[in-house]
């Protein structure tokens, strides 16, 4: 059972690193098998097909967003700056994420836990625009989809120059905090 495992998670972090770089039609299960160290007869057993190890690697990077970026919708503009500093650390985040959009149809294709979470995070924001304690004028999905992308849109900026990190970071908070006020 341990080797199962162990070829599951290699497969899991060459399947990422493949479609991170080439998107979900670009990446070859040859490619991902020589990088994981097993035979492509290995995928299909474990995830079914291609798709199906995309969407368990997606699956597995939105458990590590959401271990470690915590969503408080009473606190969107700290949950804006820890999910800007979470893609600054993992830019294979943003460009899975990017290749989700352009070859799945974005946020309302997404499948498994990630539409999970998607869906629990738009309703838990809902349910603070209903209290009263977050803008009611934009409807949540839009307004979670809003934060995210303002989070995410500046990491090729931050690449090529660090030192302005902390410069958009403090832009950032600011901006979702006027955007989601009341």
């Amino acid at each position: 059972m341990r080797d199962a495992e162990a070829t599951r998670r290699r497969l899991l972090e060459a399947g990422a690193a493949e479609f991170a770089q080439y998107g979900i039609a670009g990446a070859r299960v040859d490619r991902i098998a020589d990088a994981a160290g097993c035979n492509k007869q290995s995928i299909y057993a474990h995830f079914g097909s291609k798709d199906g190890l995309f969407d368990a690697v997606f699956d597995a990077m939105v458990t590590q967003v959401v271990s470690n970026v915590p969503f408080d919708p009473s606190d969107l503009p700290t949950y804006a700056s820890q999910t800007f500093d979470w893609s600054q650390a993992h830019p294979e985040m943003l460009r899975l994420t990017t290749w989700q959009q352009l070859e799945r149809g974005g946020i309302s294709e997404m499948v498994g836990f990630a539409a999970e979470v998607n869906t629990e995070k738009t309703e838990r924001l809902r349910r603070a625009q209903e209290a009263g304690k977050v803008t009611r004028a934009i409807p949540a999905k839009h307004l979670l989809t809003l934060i995210y992308q303002l989070a995410t849109v500046q990491l090729d900026r931050t690449r090529m120059n660090p030192g302005e990190a902390a410069s958009i970071r403090s832009a950032l908070v600011e901006a979702v905090r006027r955007l989601v006020a009341p």
